[in-house]
């Protein structure tokens, strides 16, 4: 006499059987493939790597774990300690790019450790975005704000100012007391100052590591109150003649308005100029940064000869610029 399990029995144990090779399959052959969303143009992803070099590629590795070693020829965001870098690529497990569209010799601006790399201990490139460009020249060749295969051609020069100066907006309100100093960072790294002097303020747009007043150049230039400059007479109704220079009737109006740019004491006006500052330098300047500063409340006193002085000083400043599309 034979006792055989019922078909349901049967069932039941074929398909725990099928689920326990289904799962022990998944540890043994792990996913042999990434995926992941185009994240976007090279200076929309670049934001979200540490790392950004200029470099030749030298060699390529290859085996189970491919790499590249990169020569940094410039660093262009973050640090490194010394000019080597190996580059884990493409393995069919994690989200990189083939080594074989690096031929040795060949230079690129490389945007290293973005999203979906995988980099774990080391340095990799991602292939959910444009983090790469290759250099022919003085130019780089790439997706640099535009679509997946829009690919188009930039100066060297113009991609490192925007990766340097990408756009910004600004605005905010402060108080301030006679003799103080007022500042505040704002943008990549600059930095708004009202400077004290003499008679009140002065305004100043300044750069790390440099003294350059990045505003100077607001208009006008010469014999007549700049908007940059806050004085007591400014805010009278009737100035004193004893502080009204160059015979001014009436300084600038409230809401000062002023141009910088970091150009201004390198390609513009700079060590070696040579010739008075042109409209075309003007503009360059407006082209980049602009802001406003509204005077909201003060109040004056007098100094021993009568005149005006500000005692105190609430305002708003309005900055932006960068260099964009």
């Amino acid at each position: 006499m034979c006792i055989c399990p019922d078909s349901a029995v049967l069932r039941a144990v074929a398909f725990f059987a099928a689920l326990v090779f289904f799962l022990l399959s998944l540890s043994v052959h792990p996913a042999v493939s990434c995926s992941c969303f185009w994240q976007g143009p090279f200076l929309s992803v670049a934001e979200e790597s540490p790392l950004i070099v200029h470099g030749r590629i030298l060699r390529h590795g290859g085996g189970s774990h491919p790499a590249m070693d990169v020569l940094a020829l410039e660093i262009l965001k973050g640090g490194l300690l010394d000019s080597g870098l190996r580059i884990q690529m493409g393995d069919g497990l994690h989200c990189r790019p083939d080594a074989g569209g690096f031929p040795v010799g060949s230079e690129w601006v490389l945007a290293i450790n973005g999203p979906g790399s995988k980099p774990g201990e080391g340095l990799a490139l991602s292939i959910c975005g444009e983090y790469w460009l290759k250099v022919e020249g003085s130019d780089v060749i790439g997706s640099i704000d535009g679509r997946r295969d829009d690919a188009k051609r930039m100066t060297f020069t113009e991609l490192k100012n925007r990766l340097r100066y990408p756009p910004f907006q600004a605005l905010f309100q402060g108080v301030i007391r006679k003799g103080e100093r007022y500042r505040r960072p704002f943008g990549s790294g600059f930095e708004f100052v009202l400077e004290p002097t003499a008679a009140g303020w002065e305004i100043a747009v300044l750069e790390p590591g440099r003294e350059e007043n990045l505003a100077r150049l607001t208009p006008p230039l010469h014999f007549v109150p700049n908007p940059r400059e806050i004085e007591g007479w400014h805010l009278a109704e009737a100035p004193p003649s004893c502080i009204r220079p160059y015979g001014a009737r009436s300084g600038p109006g409230n809401t000062r308005e002023f141009i910088f740019s970091p150009e201004v004491g390198r390609t513009i006006q700079g060590a070696g100029a040579s010739k008075s500052v042109t409209p075309e330098d003007i503009d360059a300047v407006r082209r980049f940064g602009r802001g406003e500063f509204h005077i909201e409340k003060f109040t004056t006193g007098r100094d021993s000869r009568g005149c005006p002085l500000i005692e105190t000083l609430e305002f708003k400043v309005t900055l932006e610029g960068g260099y964009g599309p």
